[in-house]
């Protein structure tokens, strides 16, 4: 190509045009990915608070087995904590949803998980309801800054793309 091609600078501009416009679809899956994260975030505390009732119901009425329990548990509270189907025990259900977890989050359900089911019923119910004591708020907290971690995420995904873009022309 000559550098005074016609159709050679209008295929560069098409090609310039085309590269940006990627950049800016990878800016948007990003945000788009970065919005499903926090929401998960939420739903999966929201999860874990019910699961705890739940088991702490089951506890109270029945004295049912945790391994009882987690075969008898409804699928779409199974999912709700980001389990699958056959899922055998809470620890395995626990490590199924980490990457979503806070730290302080995943400390508190870890101890849960470590400590349900190995004492008698009374300080069974007691530790349910220390744990949903602790995790209620932990969970109130981000779902408060979930707005604007999205719309953080969302800002920076959109503009860093755009910016991307056109420091490449």
């Amino acid at each position: 190509m000559e550098r005074n091609d016609p159709k050679g600078g209008i295929l560069l501009l098409v090609l310039k045009l085309l590269g940006s416009l990627m950049i800016l679809l990878a800016g948007i899956g990003a945000a788009l990915c970065a919005v499903h994260y926090e929401r998960t975030r939420v739903r999966l505390l929201d999860g874990w608070i019910d699961l705890i009732l739940f088991i702490r119901g089951q506890i109270d009425c029945y004295l049912t087995p945790i391994d009882e329990m987690l075969r008898s548990l409804d699928p779409e509270l199974l999912r709700s904590c980001m389990g699958r189907a056959g899922c055998t025990s809470l620890s395995e259900l626990l490590h199924q949803g980490r990457l979503y977890l806070s730290p302080e989050a995943y400390r508190l359900l870890s101890g849960f998980v470590r400590e349900i089911g190995s004492s008698y019923r009374e300080e069974q119910l007691r530790r349910c309801d220390y744990y949903l004591e602790a995790v209620h708020p932990l969970r109130e907290k981000i779902a408060e800054e979930q707005p604007v971690r999205i719309r953080l995420s969302v800002t920076l995904g959109i503009c860093l793309s755009i910016a991307t873009a056109i420091l490449l022309w």
